[in-house]
């Protein structure tokens, strides 16, 4: 009993020494714990991870199982007060680690000096993108308690996760709860947004892995861009056929189209990033259906299947999203598995990495067809974070738009005269000349706003000048637009008329001539096919359809249509023609319109321009048929004369109009572009030309006279000269005189021999 006191003492002072010590090493600018543990939501770049505080005291953070795909140069971990537009811009940067790499299930340590912010992020000060982000408490009690009970973990994470296909591109993730006896699934794949993903487990009564009789959770997002995942089950290798007249319900159809079904799969998230779709949902582990369901055993390995394909919508028959046939190979778009939900595993090494990372709507600008801009609230915004209500063009939220240089862009502002629209070279707006001095606004401004009663107009011409990318924004409101891509002609220029189809969706050109039409359609793939009809209604019509096939070739044939059923359509042999590398053409060859809509020689520059060509093909032509030159002391011929005449006046005419195409072409080119320094330019021009005729004159001064010259010297040795001194000795060679009496006297003896002995 004596020994009790003694040893509560020791243990009392061991307790003492262990907090004096734990608080030594404890950071001076937090009351966190090494407990604390928060999730990175995901807004971009398939952010995931976990922040602690360090575990040995210091004053770090400790980030687990990381994934981020490659953002900007200018991107870091961000302090902030919160998590608007406005807190962002004002906060700063918390670690100055570059985020320009991808970074796959990593473990990062990120040490602070100053009290920890209320907001960690991962943003981008250039574009004001918000990647994710976790609210950090500040560390008074209340809020810590408050913080530790409602802590939850983001919908993004999970404690496993296997990759389902070959590729890599369909992932599993799980986390199990066997105390509540259910399972929450996280199904995520790089797909298109039109793509289902199927995840369930197969007949344990079967003898081997099989789709039929299996049960599965088909998830995905509907057109409007909304998650779902709901139970089916699937009873035969087709499509879902609902019963008639007594015949069974067959295929893959929903739990609930059967009789005493029900869905017993709730969802909890989803959401479309960076070309990835992500559904997660919780289902019972027994949901004690054994009819349409498959009990799963919690610690038991099971097989299970999975498949993505192309999701067809609901229609007036059928009220329910149905997966059409996977296709493709074993392993890629479908397969089979073992699993055990009890066992930990972690085998997705980074995130998924999409190959169209940006596939949110797009809207093609066309010549004269009007864009409808409106405003609406936000839903999925591109470009976190936003304000509460961004642009819509078209009914369309925030869509990429892309524009033509050379074809008029016209907008019909609808959105409400808070909203003036313009086009900027600032990603943000909201007159971002106050803090960018460097920003360059192409049209619109504080007047283009407007409603839905007398909306506002705006064209805008985008011409060589303007950059391959562009924004439109609001006046007033940062971040309510987006990007607007520039690019060289197209359809719009290659055909004269145009109409909108499917809401909006497809655009149908063409152009008539006496004996022919021709046809070219654009549209969203979001199907297997396109197909363009003429007549009253679907029966009784002339279709065209398009497709592109496996092997990424595109194909054309007609049909008449006279049912509503596959043996009422009749494919005909009408005599077209498909273009080849149709779409190449109307990218790279829009400079050949003369090609497609005739020779227009309206501009006086065409005109001038036009006729310098034809003189300087002329030259050449008439060097061809040049008459024969006269030998010296004939008389040139009388074509020889006017061969002479004529060349030399379609040269000179070559240059003096070719001078004037220049000068035409400037001015066309201040007309066409709206170029501010054309008038500059043309007065380079002058003086260009006018040092080329000043060296010319200059040239053609010195060659003639270097003629008289020589003409004047050689005036002075012509034979026959009446008045040349005879007394020269032309042989002596100073040519002295020759004196004839000087030698008189003298002999001169002269000696010739043979040349040849």
């Amino acid at each position: 009993m004596a020994a009790d006191p003694l040893l509560a003492l020791l243990a009392g002072a061991l307790l003492l020494a262990t907090a004096a010590a734990a608080a030594a090493a404890s950071c001076p600018h937090t009351n966190l714990t090494s407990s604390f543990s928060a999730d990175l939501t995901m807004l971009q770049h398939q952010l995931r991870g976990t922040v602690r505080l360090a575990a040995n005291g210091t004053c770090a953070l400790e980030l687990s199982r990381f994934d981020l795909l490659a953002a900007s140069p200018s991107a870091r971990f961000w302090a902030a007060d919160g998590a608007t537009t406005a807190d962002l811009a004002a906060g700063r940067v918390f670690s100055p680690l570059p985020l320009n790499r991808t970074f796959r299930n990593a473990s990062l340590e990120l040490p602070f000096a100053r009290p920890l912010p209320r907001l960690l992020a991962l943003y981008d000060p250039d574009t004001s993108s918000d990647f994710g982000h976790v609210f950090l408490p500040n560390g008074t009690a209340s809020e810590l308690d408050t913080s530790a009970a409602a802590a939850e973990r983001a919908p993004t994470m999970f404690d496993n996760c296997i990759p389902l296909s070959e590729t890599e591109t369909y992932r599993l993730r799980w986390t199990l709860n066997a105390s509540a006896g259910t399972v929450e699934i996280g199904l995520e794949a790089a797909v298109g947004s039109e793509y289902y993903m199927a995840f369930g487990w197969t007949d344990p009564k079967a003898n081997s892995p099989a789709m039929i009789h299996a049960d599965v959770v088909v998830a995905g997002l509907t057109e409007e861009g909304t998650p779902f995942a709901e139970d089916y089950y699937i009873s035969d290798y087709t499509e879902c056929t609902l019963g008639k007249d007594d015949s069974p319900v067959s295929g893959v159809c929903p739990d609930k189209v059967y009789e005493d079904g029900m869905n017993h799969s709730s969802l909890v998230y989803g959401h479309r990033r960076d070309g990835v779709s992500f559904v997660r949902y919780v289902r019972k582990l027994d949901t004690e259906d054994a009819k349409y369901d498959v009990a799963v055993g919690a610690a038991e390995e099971m097989a299970v299947l999975w498949a993505i394909g192309k999701l067809r919508p609901p229609d007036t028959l059928r009220q329910h999203y149905l997966p059409q046939n996977h296709g493709g190979p074993r392993n890629t778009t479908f397969g089979f598995a073992r699993l055990n939900l009890s066992e930990t595993v972690d085998n997705c090494l980074g995130p998924l990495d999409a190959d169209n990372k940006e596939d949110q709507e797009r809207i093609i600008a066309d010549r004269e067809t009007p864009l409808v801009v409106t405003a609406a609230p936000a839903v999925r915004y591109p470009n976190p974070p936003n304000p509460d209500k961004v642009i819509y063009i078209n009914k369309k939220e925030a869509p990429l738009l892309k524009v033509e240089r050379g074809v008029p862009v016209k907008f019909s502002v609808q959105a409400g005269h808070d909203v003036a629209l313009y086009i900027t070279s600032d990603p943000i707006g909201g007159n971002a000349t106050l803090r960018n001095k460097t920003e360059v606004i192409y049209a619109g401004g504080p007047d283009a706003h407007g409603v839905v009663a007398t909306p506002k107009e705006l064209v805008w011409l985008p011409d060589r000048n303007t950059p391959d990318l562009v924004y439109y924004q609001a006046v007033y409101e940062q971040k309510m637009g987006w990007k607007v891509q520039v690019v060289d002609g197209g359809l719009s220029d290659m055909y004269n008329n145009s109409v909108f189809l499917d809401d909006q969706q497809v655009t149908l050109f063409w152009s008539l001539s006496p004996d022919s039409i021709s046809i070219a359609a654009r549209g969203e793939k979001k199907s297997g096919y396109l197909a363009i009809g003429f007549g009253s209604g679907m029966v009784n019509s002339y279709t065209y359809v398009a497709w592109v096939g496996d092997d990424g070739v595109g194909r054309v044939k007609t049909y008449w249509i006279d049912g509503k059923s596959a043996a009422g359509i009749h494919p005909t042999s009408e005599n077209i023609t498909f273009v080849r590398c149709g779409i190449m053409a109307a990218r790279y060859l829009k400079s050949l319109k003369a090609e497609l809509r005739g020779f227009f020689v309206s501009s006086t520059h065409v005109k001038f321009g036009v006729l310098a060509l034809l003189l300087a093909v002329l030259q050449p032509l008439n060097a061809k048929f040049r008459p024969s030159k006269p030998v010296n002391g004939e008389v040139p011929s009388r074509n020889r004369v006017l061969w002479e005449y004529l060349h030399v006046i379609t040269g000179r005419s070559a240059i003096i109009v070719g001078i004037v195409a220049l000068f035409t072409g400037m001015k066309h080119l201040g007309h066409r572009y709206d170029s501010e320094n054309v008038e500059e330019l043309t007065w380079a021009l002058m003086l260009w030309v006018l040092s080329v005729i000043v060296i010319v004159l200059c040239l053609e001064y010195k060659e003639v006279k270097r003629r008289i010259v020589d003409r004047s010297f050689r005036g002075h040795w012509v034979l026959g000269n009446t008045e040349e001194d005879d007394s020269v000795d032309l042989l002596h060679p100073d040519g002295t005189a020759r004196n004839s009496e000087s030698n008189a006297s003298g002999v001169m003896e002269v000696q010739l021999e043979p040349l040849n002995r």
